[in-house]
């Protein structure tokens, strides 16, 4: 990140190994995408994921293999903290979550991509990619194009003065921040460092992650332009985000590492070497993707099964 030497180190290094865990199989089946619904109000946490093969759309019912078939193919499906919308796979309209096989049509829903988080929905908009935000009537823009756009959790998103979305600039040479709720009027988007490939959000404006091009380092932000390293390479990064019903502590960083062979946990310290391996020993490697929500760490095996990891 700008301002500071890079460690150029490749993979995640070992700390600690958790105490011995397991791993439950929630869907014997080859899963496409996996949404974690965590509602940052009541803390309450649903779990969506597609079938591969068909793109359709299931919520999990509480036992492992039992799902719902909830909507058909999509062009993407996002959580925004307080519900579960979809783009057509057309990308004319956007749609909320009511109940399976039930959606309703939000006005002015045309979109290239949907962007959830903090308790709000964003879309970019053709013509140019710009930002827009959901202001419950329709979208209003509140930015220029980007290469990532990713908004941000909070402990307080109920109130529209916390929380920030943010964006990897078209060159990927700066990251930006832009209070969430502003509307567009008057308020300027900030520039807070660079460069970075991508970039993850959490509940705090100092729990927010980017990854440093070339090494592929995840760095913290701190305030200004000011970052620091707190781990090695990674595959992808999964962030156990904070709501209002779960106001304790920060939220949890996960790492998959560029093998996909190991899961780390942060024990958030500035510290590269301050990571926590989860037991993985039982999952088929090399894993795909994780995902985080609700208090719960789940990964995608080699096979495609989803699994949920059970200290």
């Amino acid at each position: 990140m700008k301002r500071l030497i890079a460690v150029l180190l490749v993979g995640l290094m070992l700390l600690s190994i958790s105490s011995q865990a397991g791993w439950d199989m929630f869907w014997d089946k080859e899963v496409g995408i996996v949404v974690v619904d965590q509602n940052l109000l009541d803390g309450t946490t649903r779990l969506f994921a597609t079938d591969k093969t068909t793109g359709d759309l299931y919520q999990y019912g509480g036992t492992p293999n039992s799902w719902t078939k909830v909507s058909g193919p999509a062009k993407s499906f996002v959580s925004t903290g307080e519900g579960l919308y979809k783009l057509s796979l057309d990308g004319t309209k956007t749609s909320r979550y009511i109940g399976p096989n039930n959606w309703e049509i939000i006005p002015g829903g045309a979109a290239l991509t949907l962007i959830g988080g903090g308790n709000k929905l964003y879309s970019t908009k053709s013509p140019n990619g710009d930002l827009y935000e959901f202001t419950g009537a329709g979208f209003k823009k509140i930015g220029e194009p980007g290469k990532t756009f990713v908004a941000g959790g909070c402990k307080d998103c109920w109130n529209e003065a916390f929380g920030f979305v943010y964006k990897i600039a078209t060159d990927g040479k700066s990251v930006w921040r832009y209070p969430k709720g502003s509307g567009g009027d008057s308020v300027k988007w900030t520039e807070i460092g660079g460069p970075a490939t991508s970039i993850y959000a959490g509940s705090s404006p100092q729990s927010v992650f980017a990854v440093e091009p070339g090494t592929g380092a995840i760095w913290r932000y701190k305030d200004g332009i000011t970052w620091e390293q707190i781990g090695y390479s990674g595959k992808m990064w999964a962030i156990d985000v904070i709501g209002k019903a779960t106001n304790q502590g920060p939220e949890t960083l996960y790492g998959l590492i560029p093998s996909g062979n190991d899961i780390y946990r942060w024990e958030g310290q500035p510290d590269p070497d301050d990571w926590t391996k989860i037991d993985t020993t039982e999952l088929n490697k090399p894993l795909q993707k994780i995902y985080a929500g609700g208090g719960q760490l789940y990964a995608v095996a080699k096979a495609g099964r989803l699994w949920k990891y059970v200290p």
